[in-house]
């Protein structure tokens, strides 16, 4: 039996003190803290914490890893948690009061869930909510900050670190298009997520090319080939994706 309901998982790389504060505050905050486990998967130096929100956990990890990339930083957070769910999180995203809802709703839950997906607030983009349809995830991924996956089953499907920004949406689609495996959804707005991380600053070039034989994969040919054309526009528009993004970062 697992120890925690849910273990969170933060990847921390220097972080600054205020926004690792600010985000722990948010979750030590909730009336089902005590449910959590913390999960801090560092990678350089980690300040010194404030012990009375800590307390509030029901458990509280620290591991050090390399430098190799926050899919990395993941999975060596996933194999470290004891919760029935893993909830990833960045240093600058806060949890949101509608996280106590969905505790209840995970621990009510006669089943487990292989994916849970909830709503997030996205910074410049509003309300972001997961949808039923399992093709919308061929459109647009789902807020990461608003998942709880089975950590048994994420520990034996580990995020694919090739794909440095997006590996998040491929584990989504191939739970999602497995008919064996359950996902749910709540409306609840469980998360605030920052448009300042590496996903938002820096796309992820590998994945947008294997996008369309994924997408074939899962779907279907003619979803493949949907996704296929769609890039061609935006290119013929746009320019070449490689040089377009580079524009981006240096702005």
């Amino acid at each position: 039996m697992n120890k925690f309901l849910i273990s969170v998982v933060i990847a921390a790389k220097d972080p600054p003190v205020a926004l690792l504060e600010l985000c722990l505050a948010s979750f030590s905050s909730l009336a089902n803290a005590h449910r959590l486990q913390l999960v801090i998967v560092q990678s350089g130096s980690l300040p010194g914490l404030q012990q009375d929100a800590l307390a509030r956990f029901g458990g509280v990890k620290v591991i050090d890893v390399l430098p190799e990339g926050v899919y990395s930083a993941y999975n060596a957070g996933v194999k470290a948690a004891e919760g029935s769910y893993v909830l990833f999180f960045g240093i600058d995203d806060i949890a949101l009061p509608g996280m106590d809802s969905v505790i209840d709703q995970l621990d009510a839950a006669v089943e487990p869930w292989h994916l849970f997906a909830a709503a997030c607030y996205m910074q410049s983009v509003g309300v972001a909510k997961p949808s039923r349809r399992r093709n919308s995830l061929v459109f647009r991924n789902w807020c990461h900050q608003g998942i709880f996956y089975l950590r048994s089953y994420i520990l034996d499907h580990p995020y694919q670190t090739e794909y440095r920004a997006q590996a998040d949406h491929k584990m989504n689609i191939d739970i999602v298009t497995n008919r064996s495996l359950r996902f749910g959804i709540s409306k609840e707005l469980v998360a605030y997520f920052s448009a300042g991380g590496v996903s938002s600053l820096q796309p992820d070039l590998r994945f947008r090319k294997d996008f369309p034989s994924m997408v074939a994969q899962a779907y279907g040919r003619p979803y493949g080939l949907l996704v296929k054309v769609k890039q061609l526009v935006i290119d013929a528009l746009l320019g070449d994706p490689e040089r377009r993004f580079q524009a981006r970062l240096r702005r």
